[in-house]
């Protein structure tokens, strides 16, 4: 199998599908710069807020940027020619996820350092973070990647309630990490915990996902 040529075609799909990468972005960028406006500018407060809802968003823009992520190649036989032709479904479904990370995930990682550089104008804090961003989105888009292949034939809802709660400990993590960061205390210790939830299901996930996609084929 071309990795190269898989890694185009699923490039340009999203060069055309704008929304299917664009929405989830701009979502954000108007959660983040709506976020100030709801707090007092004399509060003292913003700083402290800032890490929940930056994480709290990137879910939520994660969750809408997997909306339908395989119904499309679904619907027009790309993963019944998969199945027939004997290719690696597996390899498939990991390199359509990383294409969308680095559409999604990526950007939503720099500008979440961003706004953390204009929430507390720390600049330290902001490099700190943004590895962290890059990790948390990987894995936010492989888990909902997972509830919509679950879900690939009866809608994303059904997807979504048996995904969220796996979100939760993702979740959990970045909270302990935004202690770290604040006090500079056990940062790496962390930043490795998430990186090696990240390197579990990584390639596990795919194979999983894959599957469950086989299951609805046949």
């Amino acid at each position: 199998m071309n990795i190269l040529l898989l890694l185009k075609n699923e490039a340009l799909k999203l060069v055309k599908k704008t929304r299917a990468w664009l929405g989830p972005i701009l979502i954000f960028i108007l959660i983040m710069v709506a976020f100030p406006l709801t707090i007092e500018l004399t509060s003292n407060n913003l700083s402290d807020a800032f890490y929940p809802v930056l994480f709290i968003s990137i879910l939520l823009v994660m969750m809408l940027a997997t909306e339908g992520i395989f119904l499309e190649d679904y619907e027009d036989g790309t993963l019944e020619l998969f199945l027939i032709s004997k290719k690696s479904l597996s390899q498939w479904v990991f390199l359509k996820i990383f294409i969308h990370w680095l559409f999604t995930g990526v950007p939503i990682s720099l500008l979440g350092a961003f706004f953390n550089l204009g929430a507390n104008n720390d600049l330290s804090s902001s490099l700190m973070l943004f590895p962290a961003l890059l990790i948390a989105t990987y894995i936010f888009l492989i888990l909902f990647c997972f509830g919509n292949s679950l879900s690939l034939t009866k809608g994303s809802a059904l997807g979504t309630l048996i995904t969220l709660p796996l979100t939760l400990p993702i979740l959990v993590i970045l909270g302990k990490l935004n202690t770290a960061i604040i006090f500079n205390i056990n940062y790496f210790e962390f930043l490795i915990l998430i990186f090696g939830v990240l390197s579990i299901i990584i390639f596990a996930f795919p194979a999983i996902i894959s599957r469950i996609i086989k299951t609805h084929l046949e």
